[in-house]
This record gives C-alpha cells, sequence and structure tokens, in this order.
C-alpha cells in the first residue's frame, strides 16, 4: 500500500474538542472512553414518535448523536442543515453519510466530483462551526476492494478533506485479510481517518469481521447492523430492509459494550443500524441502561431560526 506521503496534519474529529486525555500509567489499564449511542436513519424509529413518522427533535430527547443518510442521496442545502441544529441541543453531535458519488457506488465521468466535495463542506460549515460534526461517513461499496488505485482514492479524501473528521466503514473484507490487515490499519492511523468498527452477520458471502481497534486518539465508531445472516444476504428490494431486521440479546448487547469501553480512542460513538424491523431504539435504550449511561443536557433545542 506504500504511496506518497499525506498532508502531516489531516482534519481532527470536532469531537477532539473534548480535551486532552492523560496517558495511563505503566501497568494500569487505560481510561474508559466516554461513549455516546446513536441511531441511523432519523424517520424510522416508531416507538420514539408522536406521529408517524419520528423526528430529529425526538431522537435529540433520548439519544446525543445521529447518523444523517439522507446525504448520501443528495447534498443538503445550508439552511436544511441549519434546521437541524434548531431542533437539537447545542452539544449534540452528527455523523453524516458522504455521497454515493464521493464513497464510490456511484461513477459517472461526467460528474464533477470535486465540486461535489466542496458543496458538501460548505453545507456542513454550519455544524463544523458549532463543534457538532462528529465525522463525514465514507462507507465504502462491497466492490471498493484493495487496489493501488483505491488507495490513492483514500489519500484522495483526506487531502480534499485535509480538516475535516472522516470516518471510513469498509463493506469489503479483503482489507482485514490477514496479509492487509495491518497495513489497512496503519494507512488509516496515517491518514489521520477514524475506524468504522462494524458488527454484521458474519457469511460465507464474504462478511467484514469485527475488528476492535481505534486509529485514531478521539474517536472510533462502531456501527451495529444486527446479525440476521439470512436476511444479509437478500438482494430483492423489496426484502431489503431484512439486511439489518435483528433485535439484539442482553448478551450480545452487553458483549458489545465490552467491545466499545475498550476502544482506545477518547470518545466512542455506538450507532444502531439495526432497524429492518424498527428494533435500533429498543436496542439503544438497553444498551445504555446495561452501560449506565446517562446522557444530559437531551432534548430539543430551543433556538428557532424562523
Amino acid at each position: 500500500m506504500a504511496e506518497p506521503s499525506s498532508p502531516s496534519r489531516p482534519g481532527q474529529p470536532a469531537t477532539a474538542k473534548s480535551g486532552s486525555q492523560s496517558q495511563p500509567a505503566v501497568g494500569q489499564p487505560a481510561p474508559r472512553p466516554e461513549i455516546l449511542v446513536g441511531l441511523t436513519a432519523v424517520t424510522d424509529h416508531p416507538s420514539l414518535a408522536v406521529g408517524r413518522a419520528s423526528t430529529l427533535r425526538e431522537l435529540a430527547g433520548h439519544f446525543p448523536v445521529v447518523e444523517i443518510d439522507s446525504s448520501f442521496y443528495a447534498v443538503p442545502s445550508v439552511a436544511v442543515v441549519q434546521r437541524w441544529q434548531s431542533q437539537v441541543p447545542a452539544g449534540f453531535q452528527f455523523i453524516v453519510k458522504a455521497t454515493q458519488y464521493m464513497t464510490r457506488h456511484k461513477d459517472d465521468p461526467g460528474h464533477e466530483l470535486v465540486a461535489e466535495f466542496t458543496a458538501l463542506r460548505r453545507a456542513l460549515a454550519p455544524l463544523t462551526a458549532a463543534g457538532q460534526l462528529a465525522a463525514v461517513l465514507f462507507q465504502l461499496p462491497p466492490y471498493f476492494g484493495v487496489t493501488l488505485e483505491n488507495v490513492r482514492y483514500l489519500r484522495r479524501i483526506r487531502q480534499l478533506y485535509s480538516d475535516l473528521p472522516v470516518a471510513l466503514e469498509f463493506r469489503n473484507n479483503g482489507w482485514y485479510a490477514a496479509e492487509y490487515r495491518e497495513q489497512t490499519l496503519s494507512l488509516m492511523r496515517e491518514l489521520h481517518l477514524i475506524h468504522v468498527v462494524v458488527d454484521e452477520p458474519q457469511t460465507a458471502a464474504g462478511s467484514v469481521p469485527l475488528v476492535p481497534v481505534a486509529t485514531t486518539p478521539e474517536l472510533t465508531i462502531l456501527r451495529l447492523h444486527g446479525r440476521n445472516a439470512a436476511g444479509w444476504l437478500e438482494r430483492r428490494p423489496e426484502l431489503r430492509h431484512l439486511r439489518t431486521a435483528y433485535d439484539y440479546s442482553q448478551a450480545e448487547l452487553t458483549q458489545l459494550g465490552a467491545v466499545a469501553a475498550g476502544l482506545a480512542s477518547r470518545r466512542v460513538i455506538v450507532s444502531f443500524n439495526n432497524n429492518g424491523n424498527h428494533d435500533a431504539a429498543g436496542n439503544a435504550q438497553k444498551f445504555c441502561r446495561l452501560l449506565g449511561l446517562d446522557f444530559t443536557g437531551l432534548g430539543p433545542s430551543q433556538l428557532s431560526l424562523f
């Protein structure tokens, strides 16, 4: 994976503003990270909703972070991002997905890719200024394998977003194969890219393993897709929700809590994406109880932009 060196000081995640953390004394266990818990897909949590669809304001009454997936399909406007902010308290954190062109899910020679990077940066400027951008999430497609071209593209991402917190989720298990795993993690450390540790069904088709390693000291993301092996292989569009249809048991949540607590970064965001049957919110709440997490300052913002 050797390539020319990247910028020497790439962007620091917004979470770094929470302060530095001293190194543990020799022989002492590392301190437990600050653990935040959140959900993906704002409108898809009926147990938290007063109306038919859950809102960002309602999610902010229960959790301190959310993953925005609508940005995968189109860059939001600044006004839309400001409306997000108007619904949440000041300390609330956002993980925002990079667009499908930026993640290489779509490729069009005529598409102005650099312009799209710039447009998303401008749209997220209010979050950056307020310290509310936890990460821009690049969820890379299964066909984004270990090639020199793709390594160069990861470096290009960091060059284009040299001052933003960037998180990578690999969907191709080749990056974690025995011959590449350490090089992958080393590259992420070099480029200061946040590791998205995934929990997903392990199938013979080539699932990504759970690799509980932090690559930046500020933040690691633990993203939970569930363990529905049969549903994970489903490709029919009308049954695609089965991929993440899973209700974690108490034992599984306890085990994942230990994984989160053992990650060597100052902050860990646990993002529940197991929502094919609307289990994510309940699982996230149970997870908080099991770990004794009590988030202060929850609730909608009192700010009104209009």
